[in-house]
């Protein structure tokens, strides 16, 4: 079977992305970042919210560039027609060097391997490639060492083919709030970048952060700085709420599908794991862990019907979530369920499904699949 874009119409929970709230967004970040460059983090399917469609938009509304994880993710906004820079953020292999070329991509660059790949496969396409360093500073994920950079210029600045126009670093404690560790990256990654100059290596762009600096901290935004999350709505910390205006662009929304009432110590979905004590009425809402919505929100979470807060009763099944509707007056098949958003006097926030997942909205949102059909409005 082939399976088409159309079939996914019929399924009744979708995502309804609000483009007005993230242009917006992108314009008050792109108003306290001044004049450094804005690159828009759009990885991970644009944070759930879909690649190319929010690509195309981050461009419409200002963003200078585009951020993305993979090589994949890069050609597939090249293909759609995207002609601003984007930049690869995640580790790549030599063996993608040629595909960085051809769908002209801005690379991250850390290893000989892979800068020598990419500097061969430009020459052979006859094209320049920018490529940006990238330094490790503290995070222990990927990147040069400090003390590795200069020999790795050294050996590698001199290449055929590639445009040296950044250097950067990833912070491991800023959203977390710890201040002191961030700023003892960045004292780290400007003696860095200065022993560099002192030695003729130079990069047009420094840039060190994603949200929480572009909120946070404007000493430090440089030549550019990275957001994310917070063009989606969503500062990564609680304590960022009043820094900046931002709103929420995904409304996650589904259908009750069948109601069922049903007695006292009924044992109710995988395992029995919750055991009705009353006569009560047990809603179906279609969706399930096989479309992201994390299974740890068994007996945990909440949705809106009616305007009021029903709680998820049993354990998340693959394709279906249970809730008990008992208290809410007048629960019909077909009514609307709000999983993410506002529905009368309440709201069910990505923070707050978080919460109850002991997770963080990066999560919540980025999981969702594709399965669950995005509507922009």
């Amino acid at each position: 079977m082939i399976y088409s874009p159309t079939l996914a119409a019929y399924h009744p929970t979708t995502a309804e992305i609000d483009l007005a709230a993230f242009h917006e967004n992108i314009r008050n970040v792109k108003r306290i970042i001044n004049k450094s460059i804005l690159l828009a983090v759009i990885k991970t399917n644009a944070y759930g919210h879909g690649t190319v469609r929010i690509g195309k938009e981050a461009v419409r509304a200002g963003a200078d560039r585009l951020g993305v994880t993979t090589v994949e993710e890069g050609a597939l906004l090249r293909e759609n027609g995207i002609q601003v820079p984007i930049h690869v953020l995640n580790s790549i292999m030599p063996a993608q060097a040629a595909d960085i070329a051809r769908y002209k991509l801005t690379a991250s660059v850390f290893s000989y391997r892979l800068t020598r790949a990419i500097s061969e496969a430009a020459t052979k396409q006859q094209r320049e490639i920018p490529v940006h360093v990238k330094v490790d500073t503290g995070l222990h994920r990927f990147g040069l060492e400090p003390h590795e950079v200069i020999p790795f210029c050294t050996s590698c600045y001199k290449l055929p083919g590639l445009r040296w126009e950044g250097i950067y670093t990833h912070f491991s404690s800023a959203d977390e709030g710890d201040m002191g560790k961030t700023e003892k990256q960045f004292r780290l990654f400007l003696e860095v970048v200065e022993k560099l100059y002192k030695q003729g290596f130079t990069f047009p762009i420094r840039h060190v952060g994603g949200s929480t600096i572009a909120m946070e901290r404007p000493d430090l935004h440089l030549e550019m700085v990275r957001p994310g999350l917070a063009l989606f709505g969503y500062p990564p910390a609680l304590r960022q709420r009043d820094i900046l205006t931002l709103k929420p662009v995904m409304t996650l929304k589904s259908t009750l599908i069948h109601v069922r009432h049903l007695p006292p110590n009924t044992p109710v979905g995988y395992g029995g794991s919750y055991v009705t004590t009353t006569h009560e009425k047990i809603a179906v809402v279609p969706i399930g862990h096989g479309d992201g919505y994390s299974r740890r929100l068994s007996n945990k979470g909440e949705m809106l019907v009616r305007g009021h807060r029903a709680k998820i009763v049993g354990k998340l099944s693959l394709d279906q979530t249970l809730i008990d509707v008992t208290t809410i007056p007048d629960v019909a098949k077909g009514d609307e369920v709000i999983l993410i958003g506002r529905q009368g006097e309440d709201e069910i926030s990505a923070y707050d499904v978080a919460e109850w997942m002991d997770s963080i909205v990066d999560e919540v949102v980025s999981s969702l699949t594709e399965r669950i059909r995005r509507v922009y409005v």
